[in-house]
């Protein structure tokens, strides 16, 4: 089939050049290096992730474990080593994690990241490993108001709030749950999560998401709804007989999707062995939420791992011809206009690879489990209640009644992104376990969707699982309201939401083997 972005937006000699294959003399002009831009200048590493800081963690570990493995047991040793405490003298701006912060994370106080780091791993790990139910611990550990504090700034979960914010110009910064990104190493530099999105319809968010949807994501777009009939199709070539069992096969699970979401995009049916490459993205997941102190800490292993799929995933676009989408999308950009294409190439495959396999394999897999009646990894037992679908059997028929309702249901409840980071647009005075603080304008400012997904206010009886509830279109899990009728309220949405939903759908529905047809017909029928 042809590129979805083929139709009316490319030059003949574009067109020409996809289809044939690429060597090195007819490479592209401006195409570039994926290892130059992997390997370009650190971006502002402070003082308190230098490698200096990192051997004298090392030589001082005994001390920070024995203080953070206390303060992450322990609420109130983990709000004083975050915010210090009105019972010692200047512990605030002296020995805490908001001191060194504001101090502007110099290295004289970069003990305190040694066990904070400790002391978050350690509440980590006694939360079932589930970041929701960590948000929750530090929620309660700060008095269960609406703000607490974790790593480099103030975090927010209810409804109204995220909401607010979600609605709003947010003042983004290259930073990744509330901590510094490691760019342009870990996380490309540049990309749509980290562009604040201003009122200036020109501005780069503006123009990036445009030419993002313009030429991939486009639902309207007849070869997008031509590919996404195709799936169930290949998918049953490749995948003749599944079993029930089969939803346990993560592996199997993740290639299908990095497949079907590469297909959509690019009409490309990619290989067993490049769609095992795709899957890093949700495979290396635990390597993105980890500064570059623990980075360095760790020597760079999951850095390296991340630069190694950055240059595969443009290895991938390069072994299928597909370049002349970026090239094109590099040319509407403007001023925005990337120096080589495969700079921008880079940029959009981060987020797809980040958000569109890695986020689409997370649900995927969530939905599997709740269909076993099993707890999903990284999710928290105690925070779901299947007690009226407590066999497999209620839970196909629950699915089968509705594929939609309850693949939203799953992912309110065990959603894939749990928060994102944005900035205070203005000085503020937010109030910490009890105390008043004046932050400043810039600070980073996570909001947090897990714990938003289960305000009771919205959500009533929010652990259990309901797939029957009225008003599942509110939930915040996409970055908005997904099906609202003030969706268009939310001007951050993922643009990838429809993807992901029919991507899930299929993936699950091929398992089970509940016909592409009579899902569409459930859609078609405004179910949800």
């Amino acid at each position: 089939p042809p590129p979805l972005w083929s139709a009316g937006v490319r030059s003949p000699e574009v067109a020409m050049s996809d289809t044939q294959p690429l060597t090195k003399d007819s490479a592209r002009e401006n195409w570039g290096s994926i290892a130059d831009v992997v390997n370009a200048p650190l971006i502002e590493v402070p003082w308190d992730a230098s490698w200096i800081s990192v051997v004298f963690m090392w030589l001082t570990l005994p001390l920070s474990l024995v203080q953070g493995v206390i303060a992450g047991l322990c609420k109130c040793a983990y709000v004083v080593v975050s915010i210090g405490t009105c019972c010692i003298p200047c512990s605030r701006s002296c020995c805490s994690l908001m001191g060194s912060v504001l101090a502007g994370n110099p290295l004289y106080m970069a003990w305190t990241w040694w066990r904070y780091t400790v002391a978050g791993l350690t509440a980590l790990i006694a939360n079932s490993k589930s970041r929701l139910a960590l948000f929750m611990w530090e929620h309660a550990a700060f008095g269960s108001a609406d703000y607490w504090w974790h790593g480099e700034g103030v975090w927010c979960w209810s409804y109204d709030m995220c909401s607010k914010i979600l609605m709003s110009e947010q003042a983004r910064k290259s930073a990744f749950g509330c901590i510094a990104s490691c760019s342009p190493d870990l996380f490309a530099s540049g990309i749509l999560i980290f562009l604040p999105n201003l009122a200036d319809p020109e501005c780069e968010w503006k123009m990036i998401r445009n030419v993002l949807h313009k030429f991939m994501l486009d639902t309207g777009l007849s070869a997008y709804k031509t590919r996404m009939g195709e799936l169930s199709g290949l998918l049953a070539k490749e995948w003749p007989e599944p079993k029930v069992v089969d939803l346990s096969d993560k592996g199997r699970l993740q290639r299908s999707v990095a497949k079907c979401v590469f297909y959509v995009l690019f009409g490309k049916w990619v290989e067993e062995a490049d769609a095992d490459d795709l899957t890093g993205w949700r495979t290396f997941a635990f390597w993105f939420i980890l500064p570059r102190l623990v980075q360095r800490f760790l020597f760079n292993i999951g850095i390296k791992k991340v630069k190694t799929l950055r240059e595969k995933t443009c290895g991938i676009v390069e072994k299928y011809g597909v370049q002349g989408v970026f090239e094109d999308m590099n040319k509407e950009l403007g001023r925005w206009r990337r120096t080589m294409d495969v700079k921008l190439c880079d940029e959009v495959m981060y987020v797809v690879g980040f958000a569109g396999i890695g986020g689409t394999c997370a649900a995927v897999e969530s939905v599997a489990s709740f269909l076993q009646v099993k707890i999903p990894a990284e999710a928290s037992a105690h925070l779901i209640d299947f007690k009226d679908r407590d066999t497999m059997d209620k839970m196909v028929v629950a699915y089968m009644k509705d594929p939609e309702k309850y693949i939203r249901e799953v992912v309110r409840m065990d959603p894939p992104v749990t928060s994102a980071t944005a900035a205070l647009k203005e000085d503020t005075t937010i109030s910490l376990a009890g105390r008043d603080f004046e932050l400043p304008k810039g600070l980073l400012n996570q909001y947090v969707l897990s714990m938003a997904n289960r305000d009771e206010s919205v959500f009533p009886d929010p652990s259990k699982f309901n797939p029957d509830r009225p008003n599942l279109n509110k939930a915040l899990t996409w970055n908005g309201a997904f099906g609202a009728s003030n969706e268009s309220d939310f001007p951050r949405i993922c643009p990838g939401r429809h993807l992901s939903l029919d991507i899930v759908r299929t993936v699950i529905g091929h398992v089970l083997g509940v016909s592409a047809e009579y899902d569409r017909a459930l859609s078609a029928a405004g179910c949800c």
